[in-house]
């Protein structure tokens, strides 16, 4: 809990180490909102279901993303990791500890961690329990189709953009 002490404290002495905990404050404050965060999901990693086709995220260690039907197995768990920036995650494959990257081509791939921002993504609620990933780096939101492709778009709200 944050004190009257620790906020004079904070704006006098530590101003910057106050701004990383307001920081980091919020972003685990939104993770929880949106039911990213918790001790389970984070040990075993967190499945994502396309709303549209009800097949899950998945990679392979050539780096290739694409849906496949669930199956439990560990390239279709995903860690997620806060950023300095609010509201901001990267996700992890939790086989190959792999991140999921994009580029300006609208190709999602993963890549070994490099804290790039093609590789940083905004969460945004989707409503009705799903969540929509933009990508910091090119605004585009994560999509995917009937033919389990994944790929990055122009946001447009459609079920194929949404994962719970």
């Amino acid at each position: 809990m944050v004190t009257m002490s620790f906020l004079r404290t904070c704006g006098k002495v530590l101003p910057k180490r106050c701004r990383l905990v307001t920081s980091l404050g919020a972003t685990v404050a939104l993770l929880l909102t949106l039911g990213l965060a918790g001790s389970a999901q984070a040990a075993s990693g967190r499945t994502f279901v396309n709303l549209a086709t009800g097949f899950c995220l998945d990679s392979n260690s050539k780096g290739e993303v694409y849906t496949l039907g669930c199956n439990g197995g560990p390239y279709q768990g995903w860690s997620l990791g806060s950023t300095a920036f609010n509201g901001v995650v990267t996700l992890r494959d939790q086989a190959t500890g792999r991140c999921l990257d994009s580029n300006a081509d609208r190709k999602v791939y993963t890549l070994g961690c490099n804290d790039g921002s093609y590789q940083k993504w905004t969460v945004n609620n989707g409503g009705f329990g799903t969540r929509t990933f933009r990508n910091l780096a090119t605004g585009f939101c994560l999509d995917s189709n009937g033919g389990r492709k994944v790929y990055t778009l122009g946001c447009n709200d459609g079920s194929y953009q949404k994962w719970r």
